[in-house]
């Protein structure tokens, strides 16, 4: 019931905010501006998306194989199936999936594939964390802005990056603290356990036993500079797709903008959609991509940021339900393929 009524709320917010950023929209003006969009940029904004998924499976596979062996294949599905479960279902449930699928398809324990999932996580934030640099290398308004109150009508203050820096380096330090303090004592916090055995009963102290030395050597990888090096890399690389795609959008409707109007975007976007919302992040995407043109770029005609808002929230939206489908077809598919040969 109160996950029903999160999802609720969540949703609300969502739509709530793409009815404040469409509700003064002429809808004749706005579609004639999609029309103008010049296809070939956005094909290469699809492309740059499409770029992004392997990067970011490249990336995860730099942490999960340094413990394991599994195929790129079994990777990108679970990774792309999971994407598209953040896409469809509420509260990022589609990290738990990613890592399910992970697991269904290699039998490695999930207490593992959860933390590699967190472990990948934490990479990610790396990435977002060299834009967040750029975005305040380009963008430093001496005040609060007040947005247009035809779009948000809402302040940004003036520090809303710097803020969003800290905090991602905040998280980023605790994490690395916690990986290593957990891979440092937990055989020591395991004798313990073991001594309350008579207390807490064999069964319970076997699986904590098990699902703490699963993580602890899941964190191994920490101990691996390739590793850490590889993910970081590939983190970076995927944030820079995203920059890209942004880009080739941009470029579609041949918008004059600074060169750190995508970070900027880009910063705002991920701002929005770490709050819980509606499903596809709608409203939320929608938000963070018009926000941070109309900071940027306070003389952009507001149709076609709102039609870049739309066609980005699109490509994203169809790119990532059309791929992850794909790939639970394909499993499906190797599946069927393994039971006749074992029948």
């Amino acid at each position: 019931m109160k996950k029903a009524i999160r999802f609720l709320i969540a949703t609300i917010i969502g739509l709530f905010l793409f009815w404040i950023v469409f509700r003064t929209t002429d809808i004749g003006e706005l579609w004639k501006t999609i029309k103008s969009c010049d296809l070939r940029w956005f094909a290469l904004c699809i492309l740059a998306i499409l770029i992004s998924f392997i990067t970011r499976v490249i990336r995860w596979n730099f942490i999960v194989n340094s413990n394991e062996n599994v195929s790129f294949r079994h990777l990108f599905t679970s990774t792309q199936i999971g994407f598209m479960a953040n896409f469809l279902l509420p509260g990022r449930i589609g990290e738990a999936i990613r890592a399910g699928v992970l697991t269904k398809l290699t039998h490695i324990p999930l207490s593992k594939t959860l933390t590699y999932v967190g472990l990948d996580r934490t990479s990610d934030l790396l990435g977002l964390l060299m834009v967040l640099i750029f975005a305040l290398i380009g963008f430093h308004p001496k005040q609060d802005i007040v947005l247009p109150p035809d779009v948000l009508n809402v302040t940004i203050p003036a520090n809303l990056i710097q803020k969003t820096a800290l905090l991602t380096i905040t998280i980023i330090f605790l994490i690395a603290i916690a990986c290593v303090f957990f891979y440092l004592y937990s055989r020591r916090f395991l004798t313990l356990i073991k001594k309350g055995e008579k207390v807490l009963g064999g069964r319970a102290v076997h699986f904590i036993t098990k699902i703490s030395e699963n993580i602890r050597d899941a964190i191994s990888m920490i101990k691996k500079p390739k590793a850490i090096l590889g993910a970081s890399f590939f983190s970076c690389l995927t944030w820079g797709t995203f920059w890209l795609s942004y880009i080739f959008l941009f470029k579609a409707f041949d918008i004059q903008y600074p060169w750190y109007t995508p970070p900027v975007s880009i910063t705002l976007l991920s701002i929005l959609i770490s709050v819980p919302g509606a499903p596809g992040f709608i409203g939320q995407f929608h938000a963070g991509i018009i926000g941070g043109l109309v900071l940027t770029v306070p003389t952009v005609d507001i149709n076609i940021a709102r039609a870049i808002a739309i066609l980005g929230h699109g490509a994203n939206f169809i790119s990532v339900i059309v791929v992850g489908l794909i790939c639970i077809y394909i499993e499906q598919l190797s599946s069927h393929s393994s039971n006749n040969e074992n029948i």
